[in-house]
């Protein structure tokens, strides 16, 4: 994931960068910087899929989700973070 992809997650969350730092347990100050970055952590990402699961879940639990359509939303969700090292 790049710092571009995370700004792209935060605004698709709604979020002000003070929400997403808050959420993701780290500064406003190392959030901005993970932005900037070229590369994010593979644990950011990771917490970014969590959080996107997270404010799904209502949405989850009264639509009915198939399991195929479920295990393709994670696999588009993870993929960006698997592929880095």
């Amino acid at each position: 994931m790049t710092g571009w992809h995370l700004k792209l997650w935060r605004k698709s969350m709604l979020w002000k960068r003070e929400r997403a730092a808050t959420e993701l347990g780290v500064s406003l100050r190392t959030y901005k910087s993970y932005e900037n970055a070229k590369e994010v952590k593979r644990a950011v990402g990771l917490a970014t899929v969590t959080l996107s699961l997270i404010s799904m879940m209502p949405t989850l639990k009264t639509e009915q989700v198939s399991r195929e359509r479920l295990v393709q939303l994670l696999g588009e969700m993870t993929e960006s973070v698997n592929t880095e090292g």
